[in-house]
């Protein structure tokens, strides 16, 4: 397979007219002290489906949870942070509409009933009940982990084959971003996309920002063609949503650098730089324009004094944020295709006659079609099918010829996969809740050493060492770009401390959980300054022995049982600690059992919870 090269032109050629339209600018200043309030931010991990079907329960607990004020717990948070899988849940529950399909859509539907462990049955997939973890709401959140099948696969193919996707390579940087929003947020009303075979780019149907009233306020007095009807907007009175992902400093490279980057429904934001200085963030622009194309200074008269002037040919979205936080599966998805494209092509020809209503013959001759020209693609490079777009930092601004330049776009999962960062560096919050979803259940290894996720201990600069099995600390440095994942100081033996309140709750038959105090330490990367201090409260996800005792079902014992043994097999295999890659496609059961055990968990803390407001 040749890898082919794009410039600019080549990328975003059969361009539709730019519009030119003025951006807010939103310089960098890092956070210097934390607010003088209580001021609480929820941090939701990155994992696939098992990131979406813990926070589901996570979500779900923090909104029937009373404050002393008779309000949720959820309507004290102030800041909801989200990394890959833990995106698809955050950018559903921040921007569900309040109808689907010309329904009304509540909170109930969209989230589950907690209930205790000794209520929940192994039931009917039609019996509608709370307790029953085989019944899935048409509406709600945990419907995404079944979408992942053969079927509404083959129909994302069957789109992008009608597009000319497979036959021109410059479209295959929108493989993922369109995934996600065919996939996970078309369901719920949130995409709605062009496939126009003239055009290289696929074209959303809405930009997005934070309410009708902010749009009024800050983007229609200098661009009256931008209305708010332009635009998917969040819920009321939801937490500001903070979705992560990472630039990356040359995405033909293997393991290259990244710079975090957090999109916000008012402003998309690289604050930092990249380890060895050579690209500098400096802050963000309105949302709208984040991908746009930069051409100078802004010249609105109702602009604030930094604003920018900007041409752009596309709508930058929610398929997009959400695309790019889960960019990991965009390898994945593509490996999944190559490996069942016979059973895929079947399942196209079985889409048009029983969906679209083709003729027999007529959708055989098509299925066969998709697979001769999808298998070009099917070769294809990882680096070729990262989604790829034009970013210029705010130093270019005052520039006679501003650079616009292509990058990839990383996971967030593939830096920081817990979100604490991005939160970290986008606010003031001073009490923060943690929720590590992982597939890496709490364990001592055979040194004696208490094991977690990488996506807790390297928030404290540590990683295990292969020959000792002990955890060993990585100073911050350009030569190891990883290092700068740090936020927290460890110097007092804070990262232990973690390690063993997490080990001894969970070994007393508890949830992981464990609370500290910890201080930030100076990251340019992150453009997060040293010397704040922060409230955590760690939720890590692993067996709870309590909860599994509880439940008195034999169905789902069995099941359980059977998801714990060596080899895992059944509904429940690996259950909670579900595998990232191989169970991407959770069936009703696996996902409930996943959100209920994870609201459960979160029952368990309120006292600490309600605290922290």
């Amino acid at each position: 397979m040749v890898y082919v090269e794009f410039t600019m032109s080549q990328l975003f050629q059969h361009l539709p007219p730019e519009i030119s339209y003025q951006a807010n600018l939103y310089p960098a200043s890092p956070i210097q002290q934390n607010a003088a309030a209580p001021t609480l931010g929820v941090c939701v991990s990155g994992g696939g489906s098992r990131a979406l079907s813990a926070a589901l329960g996570q979500l779900s607990a923090l909104a029937t949870m009373a404050a002393p004020d008779g309000q949720t717990v959820m309507s004290h948070v102030k800041f909801l942070s989200s990394v890959s899988g833990g995106s698809w849940a955050s950018v559903l529950y921040t921007f569900l509409p309040q109808t689907i399909n010309n329904q009304p859509v509540s909170d109930a539907d969209f989230l589950i009933q907690p209930e205790p462990p000794g209520n929940l049955v192994k039931g009917g997939a039609t019996t509608k009940s709370p307790a029953n973890v085989c019944y899935m709401g048409p509406f709600c959140l945990g419907l995404v982990p079944q979408r992942f099948n053969p079927q509404v696969v083959a129909a994302f193919l069957y789109t992008l084959y009608q597009w000319g996707f497979f036959g021109d390579q410059s479209r295959w940087s929108w493989f993922w971003i369109a995934g996600v929003g065919e996939i996970v947020l078309k369901p719920f009303g949130l995409y709605g996309a062009f496939y126009d075979p003239n055009v290289n780019f696929l074209q959303p149907a809405n930009f997005f920002s934070l309410s009708a009233d902010y749009v009024a306020a800050n983007i229609t007095p200098c661009n009256a063609a931008l209305t708010a009807s332009q635009f998917y907007l969040p819920r009321p009175n939801r937490p500001t949503l903070i979705v992560n992902a990472n630039l990356l400093q040359n995405f033909k490279e293997v393991d290259s650098p990244q710079i975090p980057m957090q999109a916000r429904p008012t402003a998309t934001s690289i604050l930092g730089q990249s380890p060895d200085g050579t690209i500098q963030g400096g802050g963000g622009v309105e949302s709208f324009a984040f991908t746009s194309n930069l051409t100078g200074v802004g010249n609105c008269p109702a602009a604030p004094a930094l604003s920018a002037s900007v041409a752009e040919d596309r709508r930058y979205s929610l398929c997009d944020i959400a695309g790019c936080s889960s960019a990991f599966f965009a390898e994945f998805l593509l490996q999944y295709v190559k490996g069942a494209i016979n059973d895929l092509v079947n399942e196209v020809e079985q889409y048009l006659v029983n969906c679209l209503h083709i003729d027999k013959t007529l959708a055989a001759l098509f299925a066969k079609a998709l697979e001769f020209v999808a298998d070009d693609f099917l070769e294809a490079e990882a680096a070729q099918v990262i989604p790829l777009y034009n970013y210029w930092p705010l130093s270019q601004v005052n520039q006679p010829n501003p650079a616009n330049t292509p990058f990839g776009f990383s996971d967030g999962g593939d830096f920081d996969n817990s979100g604490v960062l991005g939160l970290l560096a986008q606010t003031n919050v001073n009490n923060i809740i943690s929720f590590i979803n992982t597939e890496t259940p709490l364990s001592k290894n055979s040194a004696g050493t208490i094991v977690v996720d990488t996506t807790l201990s390297q928030l404290f600069g540590k990683t295990i060492d292969s020959k000792t099995g002990q955890w060993v600390y990585t100073p911050m440095s350009p030569s190891q770009p990883m290092s700068y994942i740090q936020v927290f100081d460890t110097s007092h033996g804070e990262f232990e401390a973690c390690l063993e309140g997490l080990f001894h709750a969970n070994s007393a038959g508890g949830p992981a959980v464990f609370q500290q105090t910890l201080t930030t330490v100076h990251n340019p990367v992150a453009n997060i300054v040293g010397g704040r201090r922060v409230t955590v409260l760690w939720f890590y996800g692993t067996r709870v022995n309590n909860w599994q005792n509880a439940i008195t079902d034999a169905n789902l014992k069995a099941d359980i049982a059977a998801g714990q043994a060596s080899p895992p097999s059944g509904p429940l295999g690996s259950f909670p600690n579900y595998n990232t890659i191989t169970q991407i496609c959770l069936e009703p059961e696996a996902v409930n059992m996943l959100a209920q055990l994870s609201a459960w968990c979160v029952q368990q803390s309120q006292s600490q919870i309600l605290a922290m407001l």
